[in-house]
């Protein structure tokens, strides 16, 4: 760790404003890297600063009397970047009138800083593959090979690991540059880092321009403290300047304010993945789109599919009842075996239970299903959502009868489990529940014959927030941003569709886009992966992916139930197996747990 005094040094040397912990680490890892060779990969937002990292590398290091250049890769036409880089021989190319060394040739024995690495198009990441490896190069046109001595160091606003996984950048060139990764924290994680730097671009607008500087009220404070720059430092200082020019006091306030920071930005993720320069179009933002909807459909599609089932058997039973063939095909289906020692009580999802209304076609039985809220199929029992009054009169006792056992037995064997027993039963959770409600097959039943099985008692008590539905009507569930600088690509969409799918299945709360009686927000803050164990050959056996999410839970009903909680979830995959082959069921897998986990310590904690 470096002293207090040589980072004050530092920050006054290149203009540095800021005390946040993030910001003190990555200078701290700069100073530790430059004396080395070792490249460096800075990561980090739009705006945020990433060009001084280089700088203080380069002039801390062996190579500071040598030369330094910065290039910014996605300035560069993929046309002319290999020359550019490499350098050229006369005649080449149209227009190569003269030889020329190229940045490679020019910056030998000092440092390359580049800048937006991951813009770079795959051709030229493979020449710049082979400089890293081997320090050699050959220039456009030329058959001989150059040796160079350069210290690379990159940087890119660019989520790598997504754009590897698109094909958009190599795997083995990244490990390469990200020898020492350094994170530019954003500015929305410095804190009152915010208002230094509003106040050094203030007191820079006075100087330049001869006017009183404008200084900020505490509202004012707070509000910048609170907003989500996604422009970042490039952002504030814009702001700032406006601010000089244009308000019309020097002394600003919280509403001044709101007329020059934007409104309704729904997420600080900016960075579009893949991002290129001006004027050339992107499909990344498609991408997320498709991802998005092809995630929201899957289960409308699984929910259709069912539905066309349903009615496919529905309509071949009643055809075979009048025409007097009936067949019970419930007679076939598999035994449903109790299996107490597999499933335990405590699993049943927290649903409000309604006591259903005695009706007097219910033949003396608490619950019965009608014949026409179940048909059977392949030992499976399909409750279909429609009410047919006509159909019922077709449908023979027996079926009846067997409709209430399968589904008694289904809840018996899954221990009051509603959603084991809608799987058992070929059905939605959402369609059982309604069946239960409607027919009074109520999961407390299942449970007493549970007990009076197993010679336990079980008891219950709710320690999540209590739901009174008279009370609490609308949730607000906000999509979670990703903050882990390890990312695949379409985890985003599958946790923010689970969680909200978790919250429709299992209560009765309208999910609203703002002002819910209760709210659930956060961020998805690591995703990682590392080695488990070892083999008795002495390599790694085993990888562990890990994911942890935040998350901020408010109950503006009654706020002494607010709290904010990390949760997190592994998968292990064997290394035999390619992390592209088994991603998408791990993190699926992950995805579950920690969103049954956030509903648990919610509304659902018994």
């Amino acid at each position: 760790m470096m002293k207090d005094s040589e980072l004050q040094d530092i920050k006054k040397r290149y203009n540095i404003v800021g005390n946040c912990d993030a910001l003190n680490h990555a200078f701290d890892v700069a100073l530790q890297v430059a004396p080395t060779d070792l490249s460096v990969l800075i990561i980090g937002e739009s705006g945020v600063g990433k060009e001084i990292i280089p700088r203080v590398i380069h002039d801390r290091s062996p190579r500071r009397r040598e030369k330094y250049f910065a290039i910014n890769c996605g300035s560069i036409p993929e046309g002319t970047i290999d020359s550019e880089l490499f350098g050229h021989v006369k005649g080449s190319f149209t227009g190569a009138i003269n030889d020329s060394p190229g940045y490679f040739g020019a910056a030998d024995k000092g440092t390359l800083f580049l800048d937006e690495v991951g813009e770079l198009p795959l051709s030229t990441q493979a020449r710049l593959l082979r400089v890293l490896e081997t320090g050699e190069y050959i220039s456009v046109g030329a058959t001989s090979v150059k040796k160079t001595n350069v210290r690379i160091v990159a940087a890119t606003n660019v989520n790598m690991t997504r754009a590897i996984s698109e094909g958009k950048f190599r795997e083995d060139l990244y490990y390469r540059l990200n020898s020492i990764p350094i994170m530019m924290p954003p500015l929305r994680e410095r804190g009152n880092d915010i208002v230094l730097l509003f106040r050094l671009f203030a007191m820079q607008m006075a100087e330049k321009y001869k006017i009183e500087r404008v200084t900020l009220d505490e509202d004012a404070k707070d509000l910048l403290l609170k907003y989500k720059w996604p422009g970042n430092v490039r952002q504030l200082k814009n702001i700032t300047e406006q601010i000089s020019i244009l308000s019309p006091s020097r002394l600003v306030t919280a509403d001044i304010m709101r007329q020059f920071i934007p409104q309704d930005y729904e997420t600080t993720e900016i960075v579009s993945m893949g991002k290129r320069k001006d004027g050339e179009h992107s499909f990344e933002n498609e991408r997320e789109l498709l991802y998005k909807i092809l995630f929201d459909l899957r289960g409308n599609v699984s929910e259709l599919r069912q539905d066309v089932e349903m009615l496919k058997h529905k309509l071949n039973i009643a055809s075979d009842v009048t025409m007097g063939n009936a067949k019970p095909a419930a007679l076939t289906a598999k035994p449903l075996l109790l299996d107490n020692k597999k499933h335990v009580a405590e699993d049943a999802i927290a649903e409000e239970y309604v006591e259903p209304k005695n009706n007097n076609h219910n033949n003396g039985y608490s619950s019965v299903i009608t014949p026409s809220d179940s048909i059977y199929n392949d030992g499976k029992a399909i409750i279909d959502d429609d009410e047919d009054d006509d159909y019922d009169e077709l449908q023979s006792l027996n079926l009846k009868n067997m409709s209430k056992n399968y589904i008694e037995k289904a809840l018996e064997r899954a221990n009051g489990n509603r959603k084991r027993a809608a799987d058992e039963l070929g059905i939605s959770d959402r369609t059982l529940y309604r069946w239960l409600k409607r027919f009074g097959i109520a999961v407390v039943a299942a449970l007493v014959m549970l007990t009076a099985t197993t010679a336990c008692q079980v008891s219950y008590k709710f320690n999540g927030a209590s739901i009174d539905y008279s009370k609490t009507k609308t949730i607000q569930i906000a999509d979670f941003p990703i903050r882990s600088s390890y990312v695949w690509g379409p985890m985003a969409s599958i946790f923010n569709n689970q969680l909200k799918d978790q919250f429709a299945n299992h209560t009765k709360l309208i999910q609203v886009k703002r002002n819910g009686d209760l709210k659930i927000e956060g961020e998805i803050t690591r995703y990682e992966q590392r080695n488990k164990s070892v083999s008795s050959e002495g390599y790694s056996s085993q990888t562990e992916l890990s994911m942890t999410v935040k998350v901020r839970f408010t109950n503006n009903v009654n706020h002494t139930e607010d709290f904010e909680q990390q949760f997190t979830a592994t998968s292990t995959y064997d290394n035999t197996q390619s992390l592209n082959a088994v991603q998408e069921e791990l993190v699926t897998q992950m995805v579950k747990e920690i969103t049954e986990q956030i509903f648990n310590a919610t509304v659902a904690n018994w």
